[in-house]
């Protein structure tokens, strides 16, 4: 009758196919661990081979076009795999006889994030905005089938691109998009942003180019129409011109066709004595548009200044204090008690608006599209005037609000990195405060006292991080807000808060595990689990010594070594290494290998070494005694036959 092995030999064959390669159907075949390697160029792992079979003669690797040698009478086999080829192949071989093998193929990703910018191709200003074409080039990437491109315009998804190139090896792809922003939009923030998702391995660390892009639009006066400023003769003027447009216009005066200043909004006259006409162009590429500004010369009586002062003025003022948006209506009405005024009116930088009978007037502005305004409501009386100014502040929330990290790469645990909380179109900027949040933990207040400017401007705020692994995942975010107290009670107004932003911390691995011994009673099982926490995370790997009752698996993120049947061959140090990005950790466990026979042995020994010790002490003492005189007699007969009783003599006695 054949030996059970062989038996087992003979129906594996019998379900064999001819093709080599091929695993018959009841035999699982080669087990993969990992079975899918996923890794950046140039980058080694390790992956093990094993049968579940005993009936099988050798396991072998065949790494590219290296066919590795058999090894025999083994069933599982460690192999570094190096991912130095776009196109890397593995093979595991089990030699089932002389005859018959099968195989399985290892699943290999070799990838590269993509370096990413953002350009603008083309331009096309309408009256319904400015549609831009804008360009996104992810640049060295592979797989690129693996690549997804994703816009956002002020952080809200707008569309998505992927590719179907099957090329494994790096190259460069695009993706356009076309942008239509209004005028009222005024900023738009575009993103890019390239991402690999690679499966089991999850998405990598995006790849992201970001860009500002604003409506286009030719220049426009802010007040549109022709001015008309009365001067009385001798005085200084100064003659202003505001404009908005995008590309900001360039400004250029000129007086009877010639030219006085470029690049600037105001014009200064040290002496006016003639009534005359400046003119004012604002131009871009996008068109240019005139105004002009007539002086005229005032000669003879005016009314005086005022003959007190502003607190003394019988004027009231209903608001005393506006805060008005900027594009806004605004109304303010104007009070005398003083029944001697003859005339009320208004006043401001072009010189009298409106007068009026007393006791009242108001001033109505339909939109308020002046940044300087600071009118003057005075009374006149027959011989005098006084006058009392009103503080008018005129405010823009922010256009946007952002926050991004200056720091290109990745968040690493320890290092100092900057956020910049960036402030578009504010004004008054005097009046922005600007708070920094750690979730809901206030970080940082910044105010911008120390600017002056009434229009609007663009600012930013950096906080300094130095984060641990505990900020990893934390929300950072500012907010933006005008503080217009006391005048608006009880708090400030019109707060913008920006998108979140999350961090995503890099830090070095750290073992969960603290035990550096193991024992194990010979013949026993025993296992090894190694996992440590880090992000990115951590690749696990064992060293040590191979034997052919130690297996190596996976679970989950733990790397586990199994010992069935435990020799005193197992015995020694097993390393464990975690390594990411960040760091690189080691640690070590020493395996005993304990017998319980030789246990038994080494007892019983010292057990009969003990009762001989006890033997020699009992011999000893015996000896000792006698030396001492003390001794036992045992009556006997004397020569005659007689009882001779033996007695000791006394001390009194001779002999």
């Amino acid at each position: 009758m054949l030996p059970p092995r062989m038996l087992g030999l003979l129906m594996l064959l019998a379900l064999l196919s001819d093709v080599n390669g091929m695993c018959p159907t009841d035999f699982e075949g080669p087990i993969l661990d990992p079975p899918e390697i996923i890794g950046t160029y140039g980058q080694s792992v390790y992956v093990n081979c094993s049968s579940n079979s005993d009936l099988i003669d050798g396991i072998a690797w065949k790494i590219g076009n290296n066919s590795l040698d058999l090894q025999e009478e083994i069933y599982f086999l460690l192999e570094t795999v190096s991912l130095t080829d776009w196109s890397m192949t593995a093979e595991c071989i089990i030699q089932l006889n002389e005859i018959h093998k099968c195989s399985k193929d290892l699943k290999i990703t070799v990838y590269q994030n993509p370096e990413v910018s953002v350009s603008v191709q083309e331009v096309n200003v309408s009256a319904e905005g400015t549609l831009y074409k804008v360009r996104c080039d992810a640049m060295n990437v592979a797989p690129v089938q693996n690549l997804t491109v994703t816009w956002h315009r002020n952080n809200q998804i707008i569309t998505t691109a992927s590719f179907n190139d099957t090329t494994k090896t790096p190259v460069n792809v695009s993706s356009d998009v076309l942008i239509l922003i209004s005028r009222r939009e005024n900023v738009v923030q575009i993103e890019c942003k390239a991402q690999l998702d690679l499966g089991l391995h999850g998405p990598q660390f995006p790849a992201v180019s970001k860009m500002n892009l604003s409506a286009l639009y030719a220049p426009e006066f802010i007040l549109k129409h022709n001015e008309n400023i009365s001067v009385l003769e001798g005085d200084g003027v100064t003659l202003n011109c505001d404009a908005e447009g995008n590309p900001p216009p360039v400004l250029h005066w000129t007086h009877d066709g010639v030219n006085l200043l470029e690049n600037t909004s105001s014009l200064e006259i040290a002496y006016v004595n003639t009534s005359t006409t400046y003119t004012c162009t604002a131009s871009n590429h996008l068109g240019s548009t005139t105004k002009h500004v007539s002086v005229h010369v005032i000669r003879g009586t005016t009314p005086e200044l005022p003959s007190t002062t502003e607190r003394d003025c019988p004027i009231t003022v209903s608001p005393a204090e506006i805060v008005v948006r900027f594009g806004d209506p605004l109304l303010i009405t104007c009070n005398t008690s003083d029944a001697r005024a003859v005339k009320i009116g208004w006043t401001d930088r072009l010189g009298v608006t409106e007068m009026n009978e007393p006791p009242s007037i108001t001033w109505k502005v339909e939109q308020m599209k002046m940044w300087n305004f600071n009118p003057t409501c005075f009374v006149n009386w027959s011989d005098s005037q006084c006058g009392k100014r009103l503080d008018v502040t005129i405010y823009q929330t922010p256009d946007m609000v952002s926050v991004s990290a200056l720091h290109l790469g990745p968040v690493v645990e320890g290092l100092q990195h900057n956020l910049t909380c960036d402030i578009y179109n504010v004004a008054p900027v005097h009046k922005l405060r600007v708070t920094w949040y750690r979730g809901k933990e206030v970080v940082l207040l910044e105010t911008f006292e120390h600017w002056f400017s009434v229009t609007p401007v663009n600012v930013s705020s950096t906080l300094k991080v130095t984060p641990n692994r505990n900020d990893n995942g934390n929300v950072f975010r500012c907010e933006a807000d005008l503080d217009l107290r006391p005048i608006v009670q009880p708090k400030s107004i019109h707060s913008a808060a920006s998108a979140s932003y999350t961090a995503v911390v890099h830090y070095a691995p750290e073992f969960k595990e603290v035990r550096d011994n193991e024992e194990v009673i010979l013949g026993k099982n025993v296992t090894l689990g190694c996992s440590a926490e880090g992000y990115p995370p951590p690749e696990i790997q064992w060293k040590y010594i191979s034997a052919v009752n130690l297996k190596e698996t996976t679970v989950g993120r733990q790397k586990i070594i199994m010992i069935t049947e435990a020799t005193s061959t197992n015995a020694g140090v097993y390393i464990c290494v975690a390594t990411n990005e960040v760091g690189r950790l080691t640690r070590s466990v020493t395996v005993v290998v304990k017998d319980t026979n030789s246990t038994f042995i080494w007892l019983l020994i010292i057990g009969c070494i003990c009762c001989l010790g006890i033997f020699i002490i009992v011999i000893l003492l015996c000896k000792n005694s006698k030396k001492h005189g003390q001794y036992s007699f045992v009556p006997g007969n004397g020569s005659d036959g007689t009882d001779i009783p033996m007695t000791p003599k006394s001390a009194g006695e001779k002999a």
